[in-house]
């Protein structure tokens, strides 16, 4: 277990840098920092990847986009973390060839609306929904539903996080090791 979990080092005051032990601070709850801003480094191999957490998202839901982005790596090696495409759409992970998304990650909660029109607009595109902590039948049941009716052929993932993947994926340096049978996950069409 790591020395300084992540949930305990994202209520922090000051900026979060998980490749360095930070011993004596303030902790809060990560539910509690919207409003604070910091940056994250973590780390698969010899890739790394910083990411700048906004004052309008979690903690969590910054911690979900490296998990999201550390799985599916091995997969699609030049992963992008929130670049726009042609598109209105900005998902929290992409990765293109040829100008197409190939593969799109969403970490936390996504509106009906949204998902609907994603998986009709991208039918070849192979997309990665995660949750943290939630049920997984009922986001399952969701998501086919829409990809039902998209007439899709690309894969769509639904992944769970458990409350305590920060903890049991990332060390107290930012090192991400993960992979899908660590996870509760299900593969839709």
């Amino acid at each position: 277990m790591p020395k300084y979990p992540i949930s305990r080092l994202v209520g922090k005051l000051f900026h979060v840098h998980l490749d360095m032990p930070v011993p004596n601070v303030f902790y809060t709850s990560m539910d509690s920092d919207l409003l604070i801003k910091r940056k994250f480094t973590f780390r698969v191999g010899d890739q790394k990847l910083i990411l700048i957490k906004k004052p309008v998202e979690s903690a969590r839901h910054v911690i979900m986009k490296a998990l999201l982005w550390a799985l599916y790596l091995p997969e699609y090696p030049d992963l992008q973390v929130e670049t726009g495409i042609d598109h209105k759409y900005k998902p929290d992970l992409v990765h293109m060839e040829s100008g197409d998304p190939v593969f799109c990650g969403e970490a936390g909660s996504i509106g009906t609306s949204k998902l609907r029109r994603i998986l009709k607009r991208f039918p070849n595109t192979h997309f990665a929904f995660a949750i943290w902590g939630a049920d997984l039948n009922q986001f399952e049941t969701r998501i086919r539903h829409q990809a039902r009716k998209a007439k899709r052929t690309g894969p769509v993932d639904a992944i769970r996080f458990s409350p305590d993947a920060d903890r049991l994926f990332i060390d107290d340096r930012g090192n991400i090791t993960i992979r899908h049978n660590d996870l509760e996950w299900r593969r839709i069409v």
